[in-house]
């Protein structure tokens, strides 16, 4: 009988500690926060702890004993069974991520899904919607500084360009008003130089009608100085030299109005003049190029004179590169069968606002490079000859400095039209 109480006692002992265990177990699953699941192969959930989870979907009343498809949405239910399956299959523990929505917001969780025997599986299930708030906010705080260091980036360029295009006007500004005297004072006496010399002629005929030139001496220098040729050629020199300084005049002009880059302010101004001071400067490069110009009736423009100087210049320049690339590739009975074009045309859009088309029928762009054309540093060019600043610049003077648009039309091989549109009066 001692012994059998012994026994008892023991018996019970083991009994006490055995829920002493379970209760310690249950404590500590009860003190987690992740969600365990137990879960047929079939999608039944058999057992869920703890059931004071603040995270779980359902209460466990409404879990234990259904299936995934009747607790979850359709498209979840789905998602998950396929990862059970798959590590019923596999005999492999699967994590994966999702979001739910639980009262009135969506928390994120991260599972791990372990095979318990052979047709269950075991879901740990940890609330992880703290460390995707924080992903976030990396993520948001790493967009933010890469979106300020292309500002940057950008800003260093503009004010690089804009340094560079400053000290350029102002060269050119000074080169202009340097040759501009001169060229003034040659172009000045050219008439009362052409009245002179008529007066000379006349005398020269006056003395040859009174038969002065039968004196031996006259005689011989009329003959040695081809007095006939220099009478019937020095009207002709005269004309050619004023032809001469009035396109050196044109052309210090074009230089004065295109180097008005440090303008400060707004001012109303004649576009179409800006436009073929910028063709003057060009004009070497035109030599083998067909400019047309389809000038519409524009009132004066509102806008910084010189920095929309710059914009035409810059595609003007590419639309050179464009076509001499293309005839790179062609041979020279092909190029006189197409020979480069550059159309210019300008229009009234409305009462408010105007566009300028500046199209080539040079090489082209493909659509990667159309996407990627307006970046800063970006360029197609050979090194040496492109900074890659130029479009990108261009784009912020139409679009930020003139409230405009700035569009790219291109087809490869066919060629490129850039599409200028501008507000007539600034502020409207």
């Amino acid at each position: 009988m001692i012994a059998e109480a012994g026994y008892f006692d023991k018996q019970q002992q083991t009994e006490e500690a055995l829920r002493d265990s379970q209760r310690e177990l249950l404590a500590l699953f009860n003190a987690i926060e992740d969600v365990i699941l137990v879960v047929s192969a079939e999608g039944k959930y058999l057992k869920v702890a703890p059931s004071s989870a603040p995270s779980l979907y359902k209460p466990p009343a409404e879990i234990v004993g259904k299936t995934v498809k009747e607790v979850f949405p359709p498209a979840f239910a789905d998602y998950f069974l396929h990862y059970m399956k798959q590590t019923v299959a596999t005999k492999k523990t699967v994590k994966i991520e999702y979001s739910l929505p639980i009262g009135d917001q969506e928390v994120w969780f991260e599972a791990s899904i372990a095979p318990m025997g052979d047709d269950n599986v075991v879901i740990v299930a940890r609330d992880i919607n703290d460390r995707k708030r924080l992903e976030e906010q990396l993520r948001q705080q790493a967009q933010d500084l890469e979106q300020t260091l292309q500002e940057l980036k950008q800003t260093q360029a503009q004010m690089i360009h804009s340094e560079k295009m400053s000290s350029l006007g102002q060269l050119v500004a000074g080169v202009a008003h340097e040759i501009n005297n001169p060229v003034n004072f040659i172009h000045g006496n050219i008439t009362p130089l052409h009245e002179y010399i008529q007066y000379l002629l006349k005398l020269i005929e006056l003395y040859q009608k009174y038969d002065v030139d039968n004196h031996p001496e006259i005689q011989e220098l009329i003959d040695e100085i081809d007095l006939e040729y220099i009478k019937e050629d020095l009207p002709k020199t005269l004309n050619s030299m004023n032809v001469g300084t009035e396109r050196i005049r044109q052309i210090v002009l074009s230089l004065r109005t295109f180097s008005r880059m440090d303008e400060a302010d707004f001012k109303e101004v004649d576009i179409h003049a800006g436009i073929n001071s910028t063709l003057m400067i060009l004009k070497r490069r035109l030599q083998d190029i067909e400019v047309i110009t389809d000038y519409g009736k524009l009132p004066l423009v509102q806008c910084y004179a010189g920095e929309l100087n710059q914009v035409f210049m810059n595609i003007l320049v590419n639309g050179i590169d464009a076509i001499e690339q293309r005839n790179s590739q062609l041979t020279l009975a092909e190029i006189q069968a197409n020979p480069g074009k550059i159309h210019v045309r300008t229009e009234l859009v409305n009462s408010q606002w105007l566009e300028i088309a500046i199209a080539d029928n040079g090489i082209g762009m493909n659509e990667q490079v159309q996407k990627q054309m307006m970046n800063p540093f970006f360029t197609t060019k050979s090194v040496g000859k492109g900074t890659g600043l130029g479009m990108s610049i261009s784009y912020q003077i139409i679009t930020e400095r003139h409230g405009g648009k700035l569009d790219c039309h291109s087809i490869p091989g066919k060629g490129t039209e850039f599409i200028i549109q501008i507000p007539i009066h600034q502020g409207k």
